[in-house]
């Protein structure tokens, strides 16, 4: 079994600071990405934060991924993590975190990844700096 949690932010995006409000606009950005990459959904919650923001959980048998959005800062926290026997599920669910993060459009990102399994991990590994990443795009129908 492999798994992959990223954790990371995108920062100075460059989306209306409206669709970083509205839960209903990040749910329909998400559900379009989900959709194209057929990724399989067992349940989502959208909702306002206290902070003027959203609070975003998509939920399937085997990831998550959760984005938090800062108005105030134009940022995205984000949190992914994908477990499968298939690495190509990963890289399905990675690609769909990265085409999110382009709809945001941030000047700048820090991706944080951690890879768990023994044959994820070879002999000797050592640490690596945060992965960067330039950009990030969705599901059901609202």
């Amino acid at each position: 079994m492999h798994s992959i949690h990223f954790i990371g932010e995108w920062l100075g995006c460059r989306t209306s600071l409206d669709a970083l409000r509205d839960p209903s606009s990040i749910r329909a950005l998400c559900v379009e990405h989900v959709m194209r990459h057929h990724v399989p959904i067992a349940g989502d919650l959208f909702t306002a934060s206290s902070q003027a923001g959203v609070v975003s959980t998509i939920m399937g048998d085997d990831m998550h991924i959760v984005l938090r959005t800062f108005p105030d800062r134009h940022a995205v926290d984000v949190d992914l993590y994908a477990s499968s026997c298939q690495s190509s599920d990963i890289a399905m669910v990675f690609h769909l975190l990265s085409d999110l993060c382009d709809d945001f459009r941030p000047t700048r990102t820090v991706l944080h990844r951690v890879q768990h399994g023994a044959e994820a991990q070879p002999a000797g590994r050592v640490p690596v700096r945060p992965t960067r990443s330039s950009g990030f795009t969705s599901w059901r129908p609202a």
